[in-house]
């Protein structure tokens, strides 16, 4: 990671991560909080090696993962997680859909990917995918320029992408009519009228 891309994320994320001294010790610093998650995230070391080259007990580095995580979603979930919630919004999607790929009326490509987990205490086969590991699932959805609009993680890996589908907040907006999906409209060079739609694999089906 460049150091400008790096002092950018840590001047977004140091006022919710930033800890105090105390009189027994001092904090340890924002930067370096944020160095360990990223080499954690970019790597998947153990947190006993990291222990080693950060000279932080593994105990704090399990603390400081998700809290930094948390922070880092939280400052940057608007800026790169947008899912539309206007008419317009939706047709501009569509639009470079139909204008980079010649796919007409198309507001969102889908699919999902399995991350390898270690089995939770007691979770008998919940975990247990198709592919003989033990994987927790995200549903991901992007536009044209494979940008993600929306992100769904932590289903079990033993359900399928449809079950993730079915189950998710994005399904229920769109059912409810939540999310202001543009009604059907004409297809190009066509008099048949067609709904907007999201593609996605045989997986859905």
């Amino acid at each position: 990671m460049p150091k400008e891309c790096f002092n950018e994320l840590l001047q977004l994320v140091s006022p919710l991560i930033e800890k105090q001294d105390t009189k027994l010790r001092k904090a340890i610093p924002a930067q370096q909080r944020l160095s360990v998650m990223l080499w954690y995230l970019a790597t998947g070391e153990s947190r006993r090696s990291l222990e080693f080259q950060y000279r932080i007990s593994h105990n704090i580095i399990s603390e400081i993962i998700p809290q930094v995580c948390r922070a880092l979603r939280a400052v940057l979930k608007d800026k790169y997680l947008n899912l539309p919630t206007t008419t317009d919004q939706w047709e501009n999607v569509a639009s470079e859909y139909y204008r980079l790929w010649n796919f007409p009326l198309c507001i969102g490509a889908m699919d999902g990917k399995r991350f390898l987990v270690r089995k939770p205490p007691n979770s008998g086969s919940e975990y247990y995918d198709y592919k003989l590991h033990h994987s927790i699932i995200m549903l991901a959805v992007v536009d044209a320029h494979y940008n993600f609009l929306y992100v769904d993680v932590g289903t079990q890996g033993r359900v399928s992408d449809a079950g993730v589908w079915d189950r998710c907040s994005l399904n229920n907006y769109l059912q409810e009519n939540k999310l202001q999906v543009p009604d059907s409209t004409v297809l190009p060079f066509t008099t048949s009228k067609s709904p907007y739609v999201l593609v996605g694999d045989d997986a859905f089906h």
